[in-house]
């Protein structure tokens, strides 16, 4: 039996027992154990309110460190009750297994439906996809910034973990705007951090992709 056989044997994300709820205490805990919480859109619209409130112009890079340092913790968490669940690294799973573990984790959290291009992973460049992403799904006002700059951060905090390097991510299509799907591009913080300083409002994604192509792989 073959290493995906065994660890597709089990599925750490059954439904009936990925999420149990303790009647007496209130409380949401994944299987392993960790605690889980529900937030309703008007919570979160109101948090951003808040910090536009408090941080103004920064409130964008604000929400993408807070998302990038959580979603480093959040992925030291999740490699390793992967690695107890199926009792093998997480961070030598498949390629093919691995997004699928990530993908099911987003679809569990109530974060959307991830998809993941690696389509020019050999220019240092991942693509991704997510349909329902928070933000861009429920905050109906007009803002300055990317509406799911947490999640690019979150993305770029997870990937990092897992690729064992620093990274960054940028928001280059937003749902907000009328499309199907809210879309991120995952490279280098540096090659990142070009496109941000050219800007992406209102630039089309294959734009500001073939942008991030030309700067060079690193």
């Amino acid at each position: 039996m073959s290493i995906t056989d065994e660890l597709q044997f089990k599925n750490y994300y059954l439904e009936r027992l990925y999420i149990t709820a303790n009647v007496e205490t209130g409380v949401l805990y994944n299987r392993a154990g960790r605690r889980m919480l529900a937030l309703t859109n008007d919570f979160l619209i109101g948090l951003h309110r808040a910090l536009e409130k408090e941080c103004g112009s920064k409130t964008e890079q604000v929400l993408h460190r807070c998302g990038k340092r959580w979603g480093r913790d959040f992925g030291k968490g999740m490699d390793a009750e992967w690695t107890l669940f199926y009792e093998h690294p997480a961070r030598e799973f498949p390629v093919a297994f691995f997004q699928s573990l990530l993908i099911q984790e987003f679809g569990q959290n109530g974060w959307g439906l991830l998809d993941l291009d690696y389509q020019y992973f050999d220019k240092g460049v991942i693509q991704l996809s997510l349909q329902g992403a928070i933000m861009s799904d429920i905050y109906r006002d007009d803002i300055t910034y990317s509406a799911d700059a947490l999640t690019a951060g979150i993305l770029a905090g997870l990937f990092s973990h897992f690729l064992g390097r620093d990274v960054d991510c940028v928001q280059s299509q937003c749902a907000k705007q009328g499309h199907s799907s809210s879309l991120f591009l995952l490279s280098s913080p540096e090659r990142i951090a070009t496109i941000r300083d050219q800007g992406v409002d209102g630039k089309a994604h294959a734009n500001i992709l073939n942008t991030l192509l030309e700067t060079g792989a690193n």
